[in-house]
């Protein structure tokens, strides 16, 4: 988490504070605190510095991404806080840490060197002034909002304070948070300049999306907080355009719940942003602490590393052209007004269906289902829906109802991987789900994930019709020995009589069909660096 410095005054000298005497200061989990003018040029050099000095590589703490916390600015101290270090010694601010944990319980299932302690763990603009009227009182105002912490200033920034070119805070305080993560992002390019900095931030505005990422806040662990993420979730994504965004994982605030946890466990894992958090006065709720959370989060996690590569590709299409990487039902069936008030299911990329247990104790869930065929993201088996409402049974906590759109094709991996960095090393398979024209398309984009300048990436576009894959695109990323392990055809229905890659025919060991599922799986162990065509016929 950022430490906080010290902030706005009347001078407008050109420090990176507007009081030049650091006379102004507030109260937050540091204790006395000041805050940064981010309206001054000087400011970005400044938090340059900062940055390199605390989290110097060689004699501080080294990073490569940032979090921060009660930038809208958020104070503790009551207003008018005219004592900031009484009221911080008075509070017990800074909090006393808490005690220092005994040695790490291990955890169940995971190999030696993910261990707690392991020596082998491997560290638009228009033109105009923004400066208001004056001769404004700027700290009552004539048409004042029903703040329900009172006047406006309360446990804020002083809404008379003037920034650096004479903005007033009444004016500009909802660009605080903003300014914040930006000027950090620029501080990280500055200590890293060819690497792709994140920045996760909780006060955002209009355009933050195009620099950071954004969590929801402090939540709560209740069924009510775990719902409305969901809709936080769709907000800032599909509407705000902020991709990266998530909530806190079985909730902030509050003790939470053993099945709260394992069903937020696995609805949190098809947010962007995925975190587990919690507050310092409740109780501990890693995923490991019980059994069903853990096997919950394994399930969960493995599903969504396996599909790490297609939502990758999804948030790239956002970075182009704003097409959300999740969608309300609505987005995708727009001509279906039954859509429309569905909140509490999402599509996870453009084809992923997600539907998650909605209340405590329930082990079934109804969800909405469009006039479309869709195939159990499990087991490839099919769900013709009939755009009404279904009820499904018999889901245990380690569980979450997951279905692919038809019409689409995924790229997925072979299988998961504790990293992003070991996912990579992974073989592809590519999932074709017909729609009910029978035909399917997909796409995906490759690149190293962390250059900010991509030297080659990949652009791959895959098409399906008439009992053929065709894969066709740009290939210019080297992905080493990884290549296309198979390729899954479902909505299958009978054995083929043939199957064949690039128009050579393959042998029957080459081959499976499965019956119950109606899925036919080709091994096909070919490249990522040209065109592929796999077809099967009667």
């Amino acid at each position: 988490m950022v430490r906080y410095i010290k902030v706005c005054g009347q001078s407008h000298t050109h420090t990176p504070f507007i009081d030049a005497n650091l006379s102004v200061s507030g109260v937050v989990w540091p204790g006395v605190t000041a805050f940064p003018d981010w309206f001054n040029p000087n400011t970005q050099g400044y938090w340059n510095n900062e940055f390199d000095t605390f989290f110097s590589p060689t004699d501080g703490v080294d990073i490569d991404a940032l979090w921060i916390d009660m930038n809208e600015a958020s104070n503790f101290c009551k207003f008018p806080c005219t004592d900031a270090a009484a009221y911080a010694q008075t509070n017990g601010f800074p909090p006393a840490p808490p005690p220092v944990r005994g040695s790490p319980m291990a955890l169940p299932g995971w190999p030696a060197d993910f261990q707690p302690g392991s020596s082998q763990m491997v560290k638009r603009a228009a033109n105009g002034s923004m400066i208001g009227l004056s001769g404004r009182d700027l700290l009552s105002p004539e048409y004042m909002i029903h703040n329900a912490n009172g006047v406006l200033s309360m446990n804020t920034l002083d809404t008379d304070l003037i920034h650096y070119g004479g903005y007033a805070e009444y004016d500009v305080h909802n660009l605080y948070g903003t300014m914040m993560s930006t000027t950090s992002r620029g501080a990280l390019l500055s200590r890293k300049p060819t690497k792709r900095p994140m920045v996760i931030t909780r006060s955002t505005f209009a355009g933050a999306g195009t620099k950071v990422g954004h969590w929801l806040g402090d939540n709560s662990a209740t069924w009510h907080d775990y719902l409305i993420s969901i809709a936080g979730m769709l907000e800032f994504a599909s509407i705000f355009q902020v991709p990266m965004v998530g909530s806190d994982v079985c909730g902030y605030a509050q003790n939470t719940t053993e099945e709260l946890c394992a069903r937020w466990a696995m609805l949190g894992a098809f947010y962007p942003f995925y975190r587990n958090h919690a507050a310092s006065d409740v109780i501990y709720h890693e995923f490991y602490r019980w059994a069903s959370v853990a096997e919950a989060a394994r399930v969960a996690i493995d599903a969504r590393y396996r599909m790490l590569d297609y939502f990758y590709t999804a948030m790239y299409q956002q970075t182009v052209d704003g097409t959300p990487l999740v969608n309300p039902m609505w987005y995708l069936y727009p001509s279906d007004s039954n859509t429309f008030g569905v909140d509490q299911q999402w599509f996870f990329g453009p084809s992923v269906l997600v539907s998650p247990v909605t209340q405590e104790g329930a082990t079934s869930v109804q969800i909405y289902l469009p006039n479309d065929i869709f195939y159990d993201f499990f087991t490839y088996k099919a769900v013709r829906g009939q755009g009404q409402s279904i009820t499904l049974t018999d889901i245990g906590l380690t569980q979450i109802p997951l279905h692919i759109k038809g019409g689409s094709v995924l790229p997925l991996r072979i299988q998961s991987a504790n990293t992003t960095a070991a996912l990579r090393q992974e073989d592809f398979n590519i999932v074709v789900a017909p729609g009910l024209d029978g035909k399917a398309t997909g796409s995906l984009y490759l690149d190293d994930g962390d250059s900010l300048v991509q030297a080659s990436t990949s652009n791959i576009q895959f098409a399906y019709a008439n009992s053929a894959l065709h894969m066709s695109g740009r290939y210019g990323y080297n992905v080493g020995s990884v290549k296309i392990a198979q390729v899954v055809f479902l909505g299958v229905n009978a054995a083929p009589g043939s199957v064949a890659l690039n128009h050579q025919r393959l042998a029957s060991s080459q081959y499976t069909f499965n019956s119950t599922n109606a899925a036919l799986t080709v091994s096909v162990n070919a490249t990522l660096s040209q065109d592929l065509v796999v077809d099967y016929g009667k």
